[in-house]
């Protein structure tokens, strides 16, 4: 078999007609393409992954659910039934548009529009379908006419009189990308993303008039008309309203405020209805004079698409599944019931005719697999925002492990029907596990072993309905695991780690293998031998003797191998992008790769038999092959026929909708106390204790100076923690003082514990405190002050440093935390660390760090793990200097993991902001800036400086600037003036890194160079995209989305053949020794347009391996055209440039390859300009008329095929019109 990569692209526009009648349901192009026609496996049926589309008629839901439309009959929200379900689509589904004729027009990215008949809702039938060129994100019709928003294509519209044979007609804005469209009276309304809104003149289908933009704040990714005006949901620029009078001329008239990100809207009689991400689903009444919030629907997940009709509503939530919304008291909604589709696949395993598969925040799903062709669910269980992992069946017990908000890390099941499991034990998330986060197991005898991230860890089974955790070891990173006889591998952290559990209770670490893998693979072939995932693909293992494991075998494969299968001599290994690779393991010195099964998206684990291959995709959910399968999903009509079923739907008892936040009203007590603490010791008349034991409501509590003077400050030495403060109101103010709380002689506790509201703390240096320095739960609380007020050390702002967890732990709501200094002396300039250093937590909802006011800003540096971490909503970081020193020149310490890390949960938090005083400056440590977890949502970090000082013009670098690491939907930088981020100096600027997730968005960023532009402060790699990173946005259509990059090595890197439809737009790329743009190791499917690349010492554009890669409209700065696009090892086919055959006049002639989209470009004086494209025939002939005279000088061409496989440029031709 060939092992090289297939593209999984299909035919252009040119090609529809001829490929309507090839249409198939069993195995469409795409899928066909991505496996090779060879293949001994073949995709026979899917379920699950992506659910971003649903459309709402009567009783009627269409869902578009991985690679899937089902047919919901919704009649009673509360028994749903599945009545029917489309054929496989070529890619996943965006968005679904109904003609109310029974006919749907369904979008797929990049696998274009496909139109359905759906008249019989028991067999969806596909008529036909339109390969747009661009990625497909949503239709709207107008009369004959199907105008497509086509991504980084813009607008193209479709002639579909004849549904059976749609043909493109025309476009507009093709370099634009486009998002939603809408259409009054002729004029198309189109959602511009971070351009603002376009609209066209469609008077003339066939030539559509570009009347102009509009900018607007955000970005737009929908738009919809209501009573005359409309409405733009514009993300973080919140709903934009436009009075559209005058068509082509519309103007901005109000904006509805949104406390979330406006991701999609609906006209509902006179209420908008606005997604908003992870602040919920919001109904506006537009009747009044203002745009009035009615209510709010809420799980705290991100809802990103919605329906409602006749008062019942349906939700997608990324974290909550699909929701129903009773709106019959609109004021009001009740949740009805809740589904979850097996979002993603993260692991699968099978028994019977039952798969189990672990779905990660989608919970755990059971599916009947008795008929292959049509898996059914059949069970579903909701792990309430913990992530689920892996699935162990023992005999009639299940075991499923979960991380991140799991409130039972491990969950044990009844298996006695294995379609429908009870739920009989689980381990709580209590101090037994703390800080294991159960990321996988391996059964042993009567026990389970957890790789725990941070730990290994064994849980007692030998009772399922009481599993206990029995011990526990430091580990480094252990996120796999596998048993057997009395070892336990763990593999993570690049390297692979043998534990002696020969007795349980007392796990032992024998040896440790560096293997430097960026997978997590492992598992035994034998009890001597073992096979690891390593940097460069495989390794076996002799254990033989377990304290000195020795590589006695090894495999390069491309892509992270996350997991193994073993099945007799072969292996089958999870690639995420690279598909599965099977590997005959039969002689384990000389392990051979036999064949590589391409899937339709990140492939994470697999299960084997004789016939059948299981894959747990965290893009596809669950995929089924079957080895040598024919075409069977269907007949060559391309529909599909089923039995009704149920949907396992869930509520728990007493669930509801989270209700809205109210704010609190009470008032400060008129009752005013004081108390002058006047004694440095820990207990007697005069203490700080004998304070806090008495406290009563709005106490101020002062220290005497002449006890605590500020110039040698006086320390309270304790010996047992101090009372919580419980009492609201209270001020501690050590800001005239010197007051220093030491900890250092306690065993356990907090420095200060506060759990009361409005209270103020100032002034205080908080050391060496075993728990906290400093632990805050109440709301509208104050953590220091401006340095600049007070006698103090560190004025009205507190010290908190040297503590065993965090500095200053906070939640609640609304606090304010300003000047304190946070793991430095008090000079600001040396370490003295807490573990952690300033931490808001998962209930942190509000909270401001740090000020635009001199002396206000938080200087959070030298801590050993993270210097600033947040788990809350809505928080608000500004004016901190965190990782440098006081005086913003340089690193307190150069070893802290990360300096500010956004978490577990994160959402609507920004750092830095438009104005330089809101500004953070952040360098000096690994990672810069740290986006984490896949419930981690719309954070954005704008106006910063990342690995400068404070001048902006010298060095103080991060290993890596900005890590955006297993997240989706958060943004760097921005379109408005003062929203990009300095980045510069660092190893990596930039980086967009993990699996399965999508939608990160990098804005207007300067990107090595300092401030004044005037002097290059290189990263090694400017922006790096790589491991399944999908549907990105790097720059755009507008000068003021795109990021400058300057220098390095690289500029872009783009790398691994899991990033797809990555759009890449409108930068500035100069000057890079290596490469500008470097697309490699098979990224395919990418966009590549608009962009300025100049003055590279390498190439300009370089691809490598991958196919599908579309590069136009750029310009280029060099001496030799052929080195502005490299083409090597396969990338882009190779294909190859167009050749000129003459001139005629201003017409240019010449051939390329059949249906070539064909650019030529006027080089002159070492600048390649795009002049603009013509379209070859079926014969490869095209001709292309100049608007400006070319005599005498010299054009270059190059082509993109029907694949989206861009060719180099052609060598100069010298033009001698006749």
């Amino acid at each position: 078999m060939n092992q090289g990569f297939v593209s999984s692209g299909i035919g252009k526009r040119c090609l529809a007609l001829m490929l309507c009648c090839l249409l198939v349901s069993a195995c469409p192009a795409t899928a066909k393409a991505a496996q090779g026609e060879d293949a001994q496996w073949k995709l026979v049926s899917q379920t699950g992954g992506v659910t971003q589309a649903l459309l709402l008629e009567s009783d009627m839901l269409y869902l578009g659910s991985g690679l899937r439309v089902f047919v919901l009959d919704v009649s009673d929200p509360e028994r749903i039934m599945v009545i029917g379900v489309s054929p496989i689509l070529p890619q996943f589904i965006e968005n679904i548009t109904s003609d109310a004729k029974g006919h749907l027009f369904v979008s797929c990215g990049s696998g274009g529009l496909w139109i359905m008949d759906v008249s019989k809702p028991a067999t969806p039938v596909i008529l036909s379908n339109l390969d747009t060129g661009g990625y497909t994100e949503g239709s709207s019709l107008f009369g004959k006419y199907a105008v497509i928003a086509d991504g980084p294509h813009g607008v193209q519209i479709a002639d579909i009189s004849n549904l059976k044979k749609p043909k493109w007609i025309s476009e507009a804005y093709n370099l634009a990308y486009a998002y939603d469209v809408v259409i009054q009276d002729g004029t198309a309304y189109v959602a511009g993303g971070g351009s603002g809104l376009f609209t066209i003149d469609l008077s003339v289908p066939k030539a559509p008039k570009e009347m102009g933009l509009i900018p607007l704040d955000g970005f737009q990714y929908d738009v919809e008309l209501l009573g005359g005006k409309l409405y733009a949901a514009g993300a973080w620029g919140d709903v934009s309203v436009l009075d559209i009078s005058h068509s082509f001329q519309p103007v901005l008239t109000e904006i509805i405020s949104t406390s979330g990100w406006a991701m999609a809207l609906q006209a509902v009689g006179s209420n908008l209805l606005v997604m908003d991400g992870a602040d919920g689903a919001k109904l506006y009444d537009l009747c009044a004079q203002q745009p009035q919030l009615r209510s709010t629907v809420t799980k705290g997940g991100f809802i990103l698409a919605g329906a409602m009709e006749n008062g019942k509503a349906f939700f997608l939530d990324k974290e909550y599944g699909m929701m129903a919304v009773d709106y019959a008291d609109p004021s009001d909604p009740k949740l009805v019931s809740r589904w979850m589709p097996a979002l993603d696949g993260r692991r699968v395993t099978f028994n019977g005719s039952a798969c189990y598969v672990s779905g990660g925040l989608s919970g755990m799903h059971v599916f009947d697999l008795s008929d292959w062709i049509r898996p059914a669910e059949t069970y579903w269980y909701d792990t309430s925002g913990g992530y689920a992992n892996k699935v162990i069946l023992d005999g009639g017990i299940a075991y499923l492990s979960s991380h991140l908000d799991a409130a039972e890390p491990l969950v044990v099941f009844d298996m006695a029907n294995p379609l429908s499991p009870q739920k009989i034990g689980a381990v709580p998330n209590d101090e037994a596990v703390f800080n294991t986060a159960f990321r996988s197991m391996a059964l042993g005898e009567g026990a389970l072993y957890i790789a725990g991230e941070h730990a290994g860890a064994c849980v007692d089974i030998r009772d399922p309905r009481r599993p206990i955790v029995v011990s526990r070891i430091d580990m480094t990173e252990p996120c796999n695991g596998a048993f057997c006889g009395n070892l336990f591998l763990t593999n993570g952290g690049s390297q692979l780690q043998i534990v002696d559990i020969s007795d349980p209770q007392q796990m032992m670490l024998l040896s440790i293998l560096p293997n430097q893998s960026s997978g997590d693979a492992v598992a035994f072939l034998d009890p001597t031998t073992a096979l690891c995932s390593s940097g460069e693909g495989i390794w076996i293992v002799d254990i033989s003797d377990p304290k000195s494991p020795q590589q006695i075998g090894e495999l390069a494969l491309s892509g992270s191998v996350m997991e193994a299968f073993i099945y007799g001599s072969t292996a089958y290994l999870s690639t995420l992008g690279n598909g599965v690779q099977i590997v005959d393991v039969s002689d384990p010195r000389n392990p051979a790769l036999q064949e590589i099964v391409y899937t339709m998206g990140d492939s994470c684990d697999c299960y084997v038999n004789d016939e059948m291959m299981l894959v747990a995709d965290s893009v596809a959910g669950l995929t089924v092959y079957r080895r040598g399968e024919k075409k069977r999903d269907g007949k060559a009509s391309g529909s599909v026929s089923s039995e009704p079923y149920a949907l396992p739907l869930l509520l728990h008892e007493g669930e509801s909708l989270y209700p809205m936040v109210k704010e609190d009203i009470s008032s400060e007590p008129a009752e005013k106390h004081t108390y002058l603490v006047t004694s440095a010791s820990d207990r007697g008349p005069g203490t700080l204790r004998e304070c806090l034991e008495h406290l009563k409501p709005n106490t101020t509590v002062t220290f005497d100076p002449s006890m605590f003077p500020p110039s040698a400050p006086a320390t309270i030495q304790l010996q047992s923690p101090l009372p919580e403060i419980v009492a609201d109101y209270t001020t501690l103010d050590g800001s005239q003082a010197g007051v220093i709380l030491d900890g250092s002689e306690l065993s356990y506790g907090n420095g200060l514990t506060l759990s009361a509201s409005r209270c103020s703390i100032m002034g205080l240096q908080v050391v060496r405190f075993p728990g906290n320095g400093m632990q805050i739960s109440g709301n509208e609380n104050q953590i220091g002050g401006s340095r600049s007020v007070g006698a103090g050390p560190v004025g009205q702002g507190n010290l908190a440093s040297g503590n065993g967890i965090c500095g200053i732990f906070i939640g609640g709501w609304d606090s304010l935390v300003i000047g304190n200094l946070v793991g430095t002396d008090v000079s600001g300039a040396l370490p003295i660390p807490n573990y952690d250093g300033l931490f808001v937590t998962d209930w942190g909802f509000r909270i401001t760090l740090g000020s635009i006011n001199p002396d206000e800003g938080n200087v959070v540096s030298g801590n050993d793990f993270i210097n600033m971490d947040t788990w809350g909503d809505h928080t608000l970081i500004i004016g901190n200097i965190i990782g440098l020193d006081i005086s913003g020149t340089r690193p307190v310490r150069e070893d802290t993991r990360s300096n500010l890390t956004l978490e577990s949960g994160a959402m609507n938090t920004l750092v830095g902001g438009s104005e330089p005083q809101e500004r953070n400056l952040i360098g000096g440590a690994n990672l810069g800036v740290v986006f984490s977890d896949q419930n981690t949502y719309q954070n954005a970090v704008i106006g910063n400086y990342i690995g400068t000082d404070i001048t902006g013009t010298k060095a103080a670098p991060n290993q890596t600037g900005v890590l955006v690491w297993m997240v989706g939907n958060n943004r760097v930088g921005g379109g408005a003036p003062g929203e990009g981020n300095l980045i510069s100096s660092n190893g990596t600027g930039i980086e967009l890194s993990g699996y399965g997730v999508t939608d990160n968005i990098v804005l207007g960023n300067r990107i090595g160079i300092d401030v004044g532009g005037e002097s290059l402060l290189p990263n090694g790699v400017g922006l790096s995209l790589h491991t399944g990173q999908r549907h990105a946005v790097i720059g755009g259509f507008t000068p003021e989305e795109g990021n400058l990059i300057v220098g390095g090595h690289i500029s872009a890197r783009i790398t691994h053949p899991g990033i797809r439809d990555c759009y890449l737009a409108g930068n500035t790329m100069i000057g890079a020794s290596v490469a500008g743009a470097y697309l490699e190791d098979r990224a395919c499917s990418n966009f590549i347009q608009g962009n300025m690349l100049g003055a590279m010492e390498g190439y300009s554009v370089r691809v490598d391996y991958g196919t599908g890669n579309e590069i136009r409209s750029n310009s280029f700065t060099g001496e030799k055209p052929t080195e502005m696009v490299l083409l090597l090892e396969g990338g882009n086919r190779e294909l190859g440039a167009p050749r000129v055959s003459g001139v005629k006049k201003q017409t240019l002639s010449g051939t390329t390859c059949a249906y070539g989209y064909v650019e030529i470009y006027l080089f002159q004086d070492n600048r390649a300009i795009p002049l603009g494209f013509a379209h070859a025939d079926a014969k490869g002939k095209f001709a292309f008329t100049s608007s400006q005279p070319l005599n005498g000088k010299q054009v270059i061409l190059l082509v993109t095929d029907i694949l989206n496989n861009t060719s180099a440029f052609s060598q100069p031709y010298t033009v001698k019109a006749k």
